[in-house]
């Protein structure tokens, strides 16, 4: 017996798939081909013996199916399959067959399941099969997390459902569970700003966590909501007056600033998400990294600048009076508040909000110095001011995400594109290009595949009705088409396949080493490539709304021509035999 490898396990697998497939009078024959596969020297060629019995067994599969009549004959070792008078047709037939085969050999690798499911993503969004909230397979393991009483897989489910009122209940269940989840409160709050149960969970996430400002955020960015909801009278100016002074949400945000914490919870709910992942076996990264995609509230970053700068002008306004010490403890509170969260954020997105609330401070206190004289500690605040605004840079190169802007009147931002996802500790394995080009390359191929198959489908029935239904003068215009349609559907759903595997691949274990076993290194080329795969090559998410009706609106278009054409050659046939019958030809 030959030692067992990687491609002898390959081969046995092609061997048994073809065995499962072809007639039973052609079994016996694969089950002696896979008897004496153990006894083939050498790996290649233990694979190149098992590609040729796929190869002989899909052809009789075919025959089967085509030619009716063969059906029931015995394979013959000696000839029939191996016979030298095989004409041109069988032999494509046969390619072909074995072109398919090798393609649904496949879909016995998980890498290509799961590159299917990704690649879908995109045409789902674009032609709305589904509703967006239906999340079917999240759903299913929040139901399953209840029955078990599983508290971790209802924090896991809630943390990621888009249903708002779903993920509230599961959240309370799982605190119920285990008090020590009341975390997740924070968590679903982030993510649906607009619930109501947020006003009860505030007061028991203090009382858990207590020196945490992301509670302090989620308060002031309630209060932005229901200023926002009321005052859709006023305009654009009067709306953020109120919504800048109203004292509770001053309240909330000085609260923040004074806290000397801010944890998003993301380190937590990593660690929940690969035991859950791991119990339930849920092995979809476009949900499972949807968990981890918002650090903070929407509203923080411009509550964070809009407080910031009225606390710098409140110390200006002192600096201007002569309270130097007041000024200066003014300045040092926004310059403590970002270092509070820059050193203890989770992601890209919170230390450029740290770096940005320092560099605006330190440009005061530079100034402030400078005027007073003191030309040392300006110029120690100026260097501090350069290397965050460097730090900045460094995140976000360009400056196209948010360009701060240090002033007298403190620090402002310019929405462009984004950076939020990025966590401490992920490198580029391949590049934002090459992930963005492998995504592309994933959708045309899950394409592609669906065009062949449909062609394959086509070519098949072509064969069959022109066997059966068209007379040996149909079968013969026919087949010499249906048979290389067969042929290139079946070289192209090949390759499709193959084009998917390997595209995938490297993500998929990627995928498998931040999950399992926690190493989020390369997570960021995973991350960034599931961004693009959600967006079709030369579409905008914007034009996903029209374009299902513009797309419906051309198949019912071309139905009706299809209809009208085929009305006119109706009524021009029965005019050509009513003429017949007025005027009979006459041999």
């Amino acid at each position: 017996m030959v030692q067992e490898t990687p491609l002898r396990h390959a081969a046995t697998l092609l061997l048994e798939s073809a065995i499962s497939i072809a007639p039973p009078d052609a079994r016996v024959w694969g089950q002696a081909m896979r008897s004496e596969l153990s006894y083939v020297e050498g790996r290649w060629a233990a694979l190149m013996w098992a590609f040729g019995g796929a190869s002989m067994m899909a052809r009789h599969a075919l025959i089967s199916l085509l030619i009716p009549g063969r059906r029931g004959q015995i394979i013959a070792l000696g000839g029939g399959l191996f016979a030298r008078n095989v004409s041109l047709r069988k032999a494509v037939l046969v390619s072909a067959g074995g072109f398919i085969l090798a393609a649904l050999i496949f879909f016995a690798a998980p890498p290509f399941r799961q590159a299917l499911r990704v690649s879908l993503a995109a045409w789902n969004d674009l032609f709305q099969l589904t509703a967006q909230s239906s999340q079917p397979r999240l759903r299913a393991l929040s139901k399953q997390a209840e029955s078990r009483r599983d508290p971790e897989g209802l924090v896991f489910a809630a943390a990621r459902l888009s249903d708002a009122r779903e993920s509230a209940r599961l959240a309370e269940q799982a605190v119920q569970l285990d008090p020590d989840l009341t975390w997740i409160y924070a968590v679903v709050a982030v993510r649906h700003p607009e619930l109501a149960e947020i006003r009860e969970w505030g007061p028991k996430l203090e009382r858990w966590d207590p020196k945490n400002a992301l509670f302090r955020f989620i308060i002031a960015e309630s209060i932005d909501i229901d200023l926002v909801s009321k005052a859709s009278t006023l305009t654009l100016n009067q709306e953020r007056d109120e919504i800048e002074n109203d004292p509770a949400r001053r309240s909330a945000m000085a609260a923040a600033f004074a806290c000397p914490k801010l944890d998003d919870y993301l380190v937590r709910l990593r660690e929940l998400d690969t035991r859950v992942v791991r119990r339930y076996g849920f092995n979809d990264p476009l949900e499972v990294l949807s968990g981890e995609e918002r650090d903070l509230p929407t509203y923080a970053w411009a509550d964070s600048q809009q407080f910031a700068n009225s606390v710098l002008k409140s110390g200006q306004d002192l600096q201007s009076k002569g309270d130097r010490q007041g000024a200066i403890e003014k300045y040092w509170s926004v310059a403590r508040f970002g270092q509070t969260i820059d050193s203890q954020g989770h992601t890209e997105s919170e230390s450029f909000l740290g770096l940005g609330l320092q560099a605006a401070a330190y440009m005061q206190l530079q100034e402030l110095y400078e005027k007073e004289g003191e030309t040392n500690e300006a110029a120690l605040f100026a260097y501090l001011k350069g290397k965050f605004e460097k730090s900045m840079a460094t995140l976000c190169p360009g400056g196209t995400w948010i360009r701060w802007r240090a002033t007298g009147q403190g620090v402002s931002g310019v929405n462009g594109a984004t950076i939020v996802g990025s966590r401490y500790g992920e490198q580029w394995a391949f590049g934002e290009y090459v992930s963005r080009r492998n995504a592309a390359v994933l959708q045309i191929s899950s394409l592609m595949m669906i065009v062949f198959s449909m062609l394959m489908v086509v070519a098949v029935s072509a064969l069959i009705a022109g066997r059966h239904g068209s007379g040996p003068q149909g079968a013969s215009r026919t087949s010499p088409v249906a048979t290389t349609l067969a042929l290139t559907s079946a070289m192209g759903l090949l390759l499709s396949s193959a084009t998917i595997y390997l595209t995938y691949r490297p993500y998929w274990y990627i995928f498998q080493r931040a999950i399992l076993n926690g190493d989020r290194s390369q997570a960021r080329d995973l991350r960034e490539f599931l961004i693009a795969v959600r967006t079709l090559p030369g579409f905008k998410p914007a034009s996903y709304l029209n374009l299902p009706t513009y797309f419906w609106t051309g198949v019912t278009l071309v139905g009706v021509i299809g209809l009208v054409v085929i009305l006119l050659r109706h009524l021009r046939g029965r005019l050509s035999a009513h003429g017949l019958q007025n005027h009979p030809r006459v041999p």
